[in-house]
């Protein structure tokens, strides 16, 4: 039987960084699950489609041939797009702020869901993003949940894009207002499971969240 690791957090806290970490550690896959909502958003932009207007947007989503394996040897997930690796296209903040859009609706969240169900149902996997433990895996063996101060992740996001200091505020600002789109938003809302542990590693490293996490998990 699989065993399914769930990571839910906030957008900057590090959890995706975190759990290929931790994947590697323990041999298991990593799905990253927001790679679906930004293919999504992607795929709308590339087509012209407003990813504000829900109507068109699932109008579209049926058009979307997206498929995600897992590399044999490295167990690195690989998202294709009509059968193309989409590599880091699917990393820009533009594309990001589309998935936080598109991330909304019930259809493309159905759309995601029935994707993570699959792949965790046949693999030893951590899976990373804002519904896992409540919505998608809700009896996942271990649940944790990572956030950390604002401040600190848009500090943590304008390093990993290599983004000019000028832009720490308007990162800063797209990350409140992400925090509240997820937190609000009518459908799989961004919450803490009531069985996950809370981790806020505001002040702490990657290599320190990680070894805490390990530390939570058996062999």
């Amino acid at each position: 039987m699989a065993i399914n690791i769930a990571i839910d957090g906030t957008a900057g806290s590090g959890k995706g960084t975190i759990a290929g970490m931790i994947a590697k550690k323990r041999g298991f896959s990593h799905l990253d699950t927001g790679a679906i909502y930004r293919t999504v958003a992607l795929f709308m932009m590339r087509n012209k489609v407003d990813v504000s207007n829900e109507k068109e947007v699932l109008k579209n989503l049926k058009k979307i041939k997206f498929e995600i394996v897992f590399d044999e040897k490295t167990k690195k997930q690989v998202n294709l797009l009509n059968g193309i690796d989409l590599g880091d296209k699917i990393r820009t903040e533009e594309v990001s702020r589309g998935a936080s859009v598109v991330s909304q609706y019930l259809k493309v969240r159905e759309f995601a869901t029935k994707m993570q169900r699959k792949i965790a149902k046949n693999n030893d996997v951590i899976i990373e993003g804002r519904d896992i433990g409540t919505v998608v895996l809700p009896k996942a063996k271990y649940k944790f949940f990572i956030t950390a101060d604002p401040e600190v992740r848009a500090r943590r996001r304008v390093l990993q894009l290599h983004l000019p200091e000028s832009e720490f505020e308007k990162v800063l600002a797209d990350i409140i207002a992400r925090d509240k789109r997820d937190m609000e938003r009518e459908h799989s809302p961004l919450k803490q499971a009531e069985d996950a542990i809370f981790i806020d590693n505001s002040n702490d490293t990657v290599e320190q969240t990680v070894k805490r996490i390990c530390s939570k998990i058996k062999n």
